[in-house]
């Protein structure tokens, strides 16, 4: 069948346009928030270490969340996980925007990440389950445009509402929006099966949670391992002990919370470690621009947040765009033009490290926001179709939680080499400081480069595995 004669009914696109809605909210507020903490710490006579919780407890709360997503989506009806998504992100946005003290204000992001841990890989969900494969690329290149866009546009919402009406609106303005998602959500989403009596793997589901926790907390803390190095090492070696822990309990269990069988596959596995880094990539690079403009370059939040706007419409614009060339003429195109656009444009940053200009960044971004439009999506549609039918739903779940992984990882590395850099620097000594920011974001763009680099290599040759099974399977029949 030509795609061309291939329809998808308007009922099941909108339900698509419902779970993306709810992802876009949790992921558009991941970067949001970070953008309010000096009003915050102003309001709540809070130190750094202390609000930096608000996005180490939303990121501790989805990666621990969002592994179980498989398990869920197998025993529950998908309404059902839409629902409940959609009102813990409500009651979140209400709570945060109403509360009088911090907690309440944490509370409110931890809530928001019970919300996104499981909205993000329902959205994906219903486009592997119910569209059509002919159609599966666009589609899956809008999920990705909510998932790229959403934490890139975040800085620019934050910084123009923070401005104009006060940070506690970020989440005010949200609320018509879930609500009309909610309704939008119940009215269209339908199920494709019956859910099952899926028994609750608890021994998995302690190790995991255990797992992300530790790994999570590590490296959002890992600007701290000059002053507690015992800590932060115990942190992470426990999560890469219980990570050994949780596969060797999956192996062979029947009913596992992720069948380990998906990581067999060479060519899936690439393409799974390439969308691992291109997340990175584009987190720690949200991290350091808006840093680098309000910090070194003296620029007001809504200013900063501005100037990224033109990178993050491309970055949304291209996610269907490039979707619907790979149903067209394959995945390998679109994604090595997207990486080599994002290689470029970070080597621009590296190069112009510590002279980079308003312009210069707003241009640079450019380049890299059009290549993570282009890259996001077709690496995951691609990593995707590696699999069978049968394993899809775990595929979705570990892609799905290395992309908010990815997130706790590249904001912390790049925040390090920041802190780094400016520790022994007085904030007083205003152009010091300054200074001290553009060498330690020089040193983060760095880091960034050598991920994406890697990301390249691994993305061709998890084609060429692909092609030569495809080579060596045609010459066994």
């Amino acid at each position: 069948m030509n795609q061309e004669t291939v329809k998808v009914p308007a009922r099941l696109t909108l339900s698509v346009v419902a779970a993306c809605l709810v992802s876009f909210c949790g992921l558009l507020t991941e970067t949001a928030v970070n953008i309010a903490f000096p009003a915050i710490m102003t309001d709540f006579q809070i130190t750094t270490r202390t609000v930096q919780w608000l996005t180490t407890g939303n990121l501790l709360t989805i990666a621990m969340i969002t592994p179980l997503s498989a398990f869920l989506q197998r025993r529950f009806r998908l309404r059902s996980l839409f629902v409940f998504s959609a009102v813990c992100f409500l009651v979140g946005s209400i709570c945060a925007f109403l509360a009088p003290s911090f907690p309440l204000l944490l509370l409110g992001r931890i809530i928001h990440g019970v919300a996104t841990g499981v909205g993000v890989p329902l959205a994906f969900c219903i486009m592997l389950e119910q569209i059509p494969f002919q159609k599966l690329g666009t589609y899956i290149g809008f999920g990705a445009l909510v998932s790229a866009a959403a934490p890139a546009l975040g800085p620019t919402y934050g910084g123009v509402i923070t401005t104009a009406i006060g940070w506690k609106n970020i989440f005010s303005v949200l609320i018509p929006v879930l609500i009309f998602t909610l309704i939008l959500g119940i009215a269209t989403i339908r199920e494709n099966g019956e859910p099952k009596k899926v028994p609750v793997d608890i021994g998995g589901i302690l190790m995991i949670m255990v797992t992300f926790f530790c790994l999570v907390y590590g490296f959002a803390n890992i600007s701290m391992i000059t002053v507690q190095p015992l800590s932060e090492i115990l942190f992470l070696a426990v999560g890469v002990v219980f990570l050994f822990l949780f596969i060797r309990h999956c192996k062979g269990r029947e009913n596992a919370l992720i069948n380990v069988e998906i990581f067999k596959n060479v060519a899936f596995d690439c393409h799974l470690a390439g969308f691992f880094l291109i997340n990175l990539v584009m987190l720690g690079m949200m991290f350091l621009l808006p840093n680098y403009l309000q910090v070194a370059l003296g620029l007001v939040s809504m200013i900063a947040g501005l100037m990224l706007l033109p990178g993050s419409v491309l970055n949304a614009v291209f996610g269907p765009i490039s979707g619907a060339a790979l149903d067209k003429i394959g995945p390998r195109g679109p994604i090595l033009t997207g990486l080599s656009l994002i290689c470029l444009s970070v080597l621009l940053f590296v190069l112009f490290g510590t002279h980079l200009t308003p312009a210069l960044i707003v241009a640079f971004y450019v380049i890299f926001g059009s290549g993570c439009g282009i890259a996001f999506g077709n690496t995951m549609t691609t990593a995707m179709m590696r699999l069978p039918v049968e394993l899809k739903t775990y595929g979705n779940t570990a892609l799905n939680t290395l992309m908010q992984f990815a997130g706790a990882v590249g904001t912390s590395v790049c925040a390090a080499c920041v802190a780094f850099s400016q520790s022994g620097v007085e904030r007083e000594d205003a152009s010091a400081f300054a200074d001290a920011t553009k060498v330690g974001s020089t040193h983060g763009f760095l880091f960034l480069l050598v991920l994406a680099v890697v990301c390249i290599l691994l993305q061709i040759y998890g084609f060429r595995y692909h092609a030569k099974m495809n080579r060596m399977e045609l010459e066994n029949r």
